[in-house]
């Protein structure tokens, strides 16, 4: 209770900016009240009041391992994330095949493209000829207006966007299935719309064609890809990092997709399987993390088990 008192006052503060008279005033009379049950607590430490103390420690413990976990796969990320212009040099080699369909690939990070990217499409050698980067971001305030839900952002490469999805955390996620893909599909012809020029024939001629190519992109089919990650712990990670970062695979592996919370069939759903190396991270080993660590199909099969394919 008493974290609890300690964790409200910072929301208080930092998030609902409460005025400073309401927040001291919580903060006295409920830390005085708990922190006298705390202490009775410790007057019988050794009769059973380690108890509560255990518990706080393992729970504590369990959300330090998720963050550190989570925080590890964002670092990787960041270091080996893929530039638009790695993302032309992809596309331009002749291997490579844009194929009918209309693609939501779902990435972590904000600034750039997920690693996964680049492991798909050296895999698959494809890319769909429209692609919607969608980045699922909760923002520190209650709620979001409507207009501003949906955040769209036009790449230099031809059927490539960016599509950024803002909740509240008192927001409810309801964009679910065909819903969602019509709303995205809708801000994509806005912000096509918004950003022609009405004084240039050529760049009208080159609105009906992304809009045209929006509605057969949709009409071909529509699949969503996420990312299947994996720690791949080597010899050389410190025992520290062994540890927790094995913790959390465990508690990783126990969590659900968050594609079924958005309502997406099964049929539609690719999840691309990609190994990050853990290495022991240090500012002068930063620069010699591999691009990439693929793995070949029956790699994947024991590491995920029989029932789980690579695509």
């Amino acid at each position: 209770m008493l974290i609890t008192t300690i964790l409200l006052t910072l929301v208080m503060i930092m998030i609902w900016r409460t005025p400073a008279v309401l927040v001291a005033l919580y903060f006295v009379v409920f830390f005085v009240m708990e922190g006298v049950y705390v202490s009775a607590v410790f007057t019988k430490f050794a009769e059973g009041g380690w108890i509560p103390f255990a518990i706080s420690f393992i729970l504590a413990f369990v959300m330090f391992g998720w963050f550190y976990g989570r925080q590890r796969k964002t670092d990787y990320e960041l270091t080996h994330k893929i530039t638009f212009e790695r993302l032309e040099e992809l596309l331009a080699d002749s291997s490579v095949k844009r194929v009918p369909g209309l693609c939501f690939f779902y990435t972590n990070i904000q600034e750039g493209l997920t690693p996964i990217l680049g492991h798909y499409i050296k895999n698959m050698k494809s890319l769909h000829k429209v692609t919607v980067f969608t980045t699922l971001r909760y923002l520190l305030v209650p709620k979001v207006a409507p207009h501003e839900r949906i955040v769209i952002k036009k790449s230099n490469l031809e059927g490539v966007y960016c599509c950024m999805i803002q909740y509240g955390y008192a927001d409810a996620l309801n964009l679910e299935g065909d819903h969602f893909v019509d709303k995205v599909i809708s801000s994509l012809e806005k912000h096509i719309q918004k950003h022609q020029s009405p004084e240039n024939l050529s760049s009208d001629s080159l609105e009906i064609g992304e809009t045209s190519n929006l509605k057969e992109a949709r009409l071909a089919g529509v699949v969503h890809v996420r990312g299947k990650t994996r720690f791949y712990i080597g010899l050389n990670c410190g025992w520290f990092d062994k540890f927790v970062l094995t913790f959390y695979e465990v508690m990783h592996n126990n969590c659900r997709s968050g594609l079924p919370t958005l309502g997406i069939p099964p049929q539609q759903r690719i999840e691309v399987g990609m190994l990050y190396e853990a290495w022991r991270f240090t500012v002068s080993n930063v620069s010699n993390f591999p691009r990439f660590s693929s793995f070949t199909s029956s790699q994947y099969t024991r590491l995920m088990g029989p029932n789980k394919n690579m695509w």
